[in-house]
């Protein structure tokens, strides 16, 4: 038997964060090409023509959903910042935990991204939107780094040392989504903490846990 929405009354905004949290869950169980309008819509319980009136499309809502999900990184992020104190390496390696715990280490995260991607080549406003959360990711890094080189006196090219850490956070982010059998989130973790090290020359520390 066919499905039928139960329309409901909700506030515009109550149905945007609705519709984007039906974007998220279609992605993560039935892939980019089996989201569709119909079928968030139907997630939403909302009429397929609220879709429209709040969004340019399914594009569109994939692009949302994207910026909705890396507001959720950045909280993240700040929280463990904050609760780490003003200690530069106190700072830098909660960044690193945190990027190895949930929410942020999050497979069904990874259908998310995959969609949001595939619109980055073809899509002018979601590449500006690529570019943006990408710069201000790596901005926050270059100052980790910069802080933590400080109080070594250590000389750091502190954009490219950035660009670098963030391509290994997202290398093994991909790689833990696609098969997490591979290493373990402490592992990865560890692996990420032995490189910062071995900027301030420290020997490495094992990436076994147990």
């Amino acid at each position: 038997m066919q499905r039928q929405p139960k329309y409901s009354r909700d506030l515009p905004e109550e149905r945007r964060r609705k519709l984007i949290e039906a974007t998220a869950r279609c992605l993560a169980e039935l892939g980019v090409a089996g989201t569709s309008v119909r079928e968030i819509s139907l997630r939403a319980e909302v009429s397929p023509g609220l879709v429209n009136h709040h969004f340019a499309g399914k594009e569109d809502l994939i692009a949302q959903t994207y910026w909705q999900i890396g507001e959720t990184v950045d909280r993240t992020l700040d929280a463990a910042l904050v609760a780490a104190g003003p200690d530069p390496d106190a700072r830098l390696t909660a960044f690193v935990k945190a990027s190895f715990e949930p929410p942020i280490l999050d497979s069904d995260l990874l259908a998310v991204w995959i969609g949001f991607w595939s619109l980055v080549r073809t899509d002018t406003r979601v590449f500006g939107m690529h570019r943006e959360v990408y710069a201000a990711y790596r901005e926050r890094l270059e100052g980790l780094l910069g802080a933590a080189a400080e109080k070594r006196g250590v000389t750091l090219d502190t954009r490219l040392t950035a660009i670098s850490l963030s391509a290994m956070l997202d290398g093994l982010w991909l790689e833990w989504c696609l098969d997490p059998e591979v290493f373990s989130a402490d592992e990865g973790c560890q692996t990420v903490l032995n490189w910062i090290g071995r900027l301030w020359g420290f020997p490495d520390t094992g990436t076994r846990s147990g």
